[in-house]
């Protein structure tokens, strides 16, 4: 092979490897999140309400500059993991790239909290959308993990006096979910 046919090979991977970093995520949107306010309402702003979840609920958010997204949501009943991967649809909006995969622990201490455990177990396995991986229970605990195959929402970002907007749109219900976190 002559020479000029391997630095041409050479340069092509030379390019190929720094296409491979480049960023999917603005890096100020980056970082640890901690939720600060919810609300939620139509998509066109209409019937838009601020909820008191922060107080009952940890919502944290930790983005990273290749769009690999984690949620961590605990209230009383449930914590939840969710991991998904963002790609670029728009100058700040983006779109799930792939399923969104969920690891939940349920815990229980009466019979009701259970059966209220089996009642959403029970609907996740209805949702043809939704494909449990794995479940098990261990002692006062019920786990699950489980893929959302459905590509419901587009999700945008914005930075205001230093906190991080972050807004879901369900295209199928047409619901607006936004929500302000501060940086940890």
């Amino acid at each position: 092979m002559s020479k000029k046919v391997v630095s041409i090979i050479l340069l092509g991977i030379c390019f190929l490897l720094v296409g491979c970093g480049k960023e999917v995520i603005d890096s100020r949107y980056t970082g640890k999140w901690k939720l600060e306010s919810s609300g939620i309402g139509m998509s066109d702003g209409e019937s838009y309400k601020e909820t008191d979840v922060s107080g009952k609920v940890s919502l944290d958010l930790d983005i990273d500059a290749a769009g690999n997204v984690k949620e961590l949501y605990i209230d009383d009943t449930v914590a939840t993991t969710n991991s998904y991967k963002l790609k670029q649809k728009g100058d700040d909006e983006y779109q799930y790239d792939g399923p969104m995969v969920s690891k939940r622990v349920y815990s229980y201490e009466t019979e009701s909290e259970k059966a209220n455990v089996q009642k959403n177990l029970e609907a996740l396995k209805a949702k043809d959308n939704i494909k449990i991986i794995k479940s098990e229970q261990k002692g006062d605990e019920y786990r699950i993990e489980l893929k959302d195959e459905e590509d419901n929402f587009v999700i945008s970002f914005e930075i205001q006096s230093g906190k991080l907007i972050f807004k879901k749109l369900d295209k199928k219900e047409n619901v607006l979910i936004k929500q302000t976190y501060t940086k940890q």
